[in-house]
């Protein structure tokens, strides 16, 4: 799947660790982005659920750049975008 900032600038999304694990939980997402640069547990943790429900996971951007893109002011480890 290739994603540009744009493309995600411009979906319904939900941001953050927490958010993202409740929406894949009850598959409302259609991808979910995971920064670079996150912590290995957390990398594998959204990996495998997004895995678990089929829902396509991509792995692009640093966590600066993801909350730039979410236009938040702080660091993002993933995103989901909703579907």
């Amino acid at each position: 799947m290739i994603l540009t900032e744009k493309d995600i600038k411009n979906q319904d999304k939900v941001i953050g660790l927490r958010q993202v694990v409740r929406c894949i939980k009850s598959n409302q997402l259609r991808c979910v982005l995971i920064a670079t640069d996150v912590d290995e547990h957390i990398k594998q943790e959204i990996v495998a659920k997004s895995t678990a429900k089929d829902i396509p996971y991509v792995i692009k951007f640093t966590q600066k750049k993801l909350g730039e893109i979410a236009e938040i002011d702080v660091k993002c480890a993933t995103l989901g975008l909703l579907k």
